[in-house]
């Protein structure tokens, strides 16, 4: 059974929990991984059959490499220049197990970024079509929200390069609504009741294969980077 067992900081005591299969929707951690490898597609462990997505052309921009913290493991996506990529075919998605969509869960992940490039954009859907949210971080540390889909965007906080930080996504479709809360040094990032960027819920699938999505915007960079310790989609509270 996996744990996530989050990398915070000595000013940001978080405990979690064992993740077990009533609850999880997906737990994606590296121990097991080889350095220098890619993360295996089929995500080893429970739940069953919660995966890792990327395209053939993405593959150099990926790799599982040690963690900063002594011992462990992560990927890290970079920016480099990789041919064959289009519009479609840039995303690394971490994508769950069918769930009942309309029931409240978590979007937990712990990273860092680095280096000077293009911003990073991250999504969160319903494993289809069916946006949730958008947001995008700079190589400065910009951190905006998207705020609908004409191009409206909302500046919520920074991230430095180099700050480890821990992104929850709080979701609850049935009422339309959700929270972000960013754990990091030199101060947290919480938004509340931010609706999801489609009106109708309808339109969201459901069960749906929830799903945490990263991609770099248009260009190549030999030192920008985003480097993902875990990440967890979950139905079960974190304490926090």
């Amino acid at each position: 059974m996996k744990t996530f067992r989050l990398l915070l900081f000595a000013m940001l005591p978080v405990s979690l929990f064992t993740s077990c299969k009533t609850t999880a929707i997906l737990t994606a951690k590296f121990e097991s991984e080889t350095v220098g490898s890619l993360p295996a597609k089929n995500i080893p462990g429970d739940p069953a059959d919660d995966a890792i997505e990327y395209s053939t052309e993405l593959q150099p921009r990926i790799k599982v490499t040690n963690s900063a913290t002594a011992g462990q493991k992560a990927v890290t996506f970079s920016e480099i220049n990789t041919p064959g990529l289009t519009a479609h075919n840039q995303f690394l998605s971490f994508k769950g197990i069918s769930t009942d969509f309309t029931q409240p869960m978590w979007f937990i992940f712990v990273a860092t970024h680095s280096g000077s490039g293009e911003r990073l954009t991250i999504d969160i859907t319903d494993g289809s079509a069916a946006m949730i949210t958008r947001m995008f971080i700079t190589d400065s540390g910009q951190l905006s929200m998207m705020t609908n889909f004409t191009g409206g965007e909302q500046v919520l906080g920074n991230i430095p390069a180099g700050v480890q930080h821990t992104i929850f996504v709080t979701l609850n479709l049935s009422e339309r609504k959700f929270n972000l809360t960013v754990l990091k040094s030199g101060g947290n990032i919480t938004v509340s009741d931010r609706p999801v960027l489609l009106d109708n819920i309808l339109a969201y699938a459901n069960p749906a294969r929830p799903m945490l999505s990263f991609r770099w915007d248009d260009g190549a960079s030999d030192t920008r980077k985003y480097v993902l310790e875990e990440v967890m989609i979950t139905r079960k509270k974190p304490e926090m």
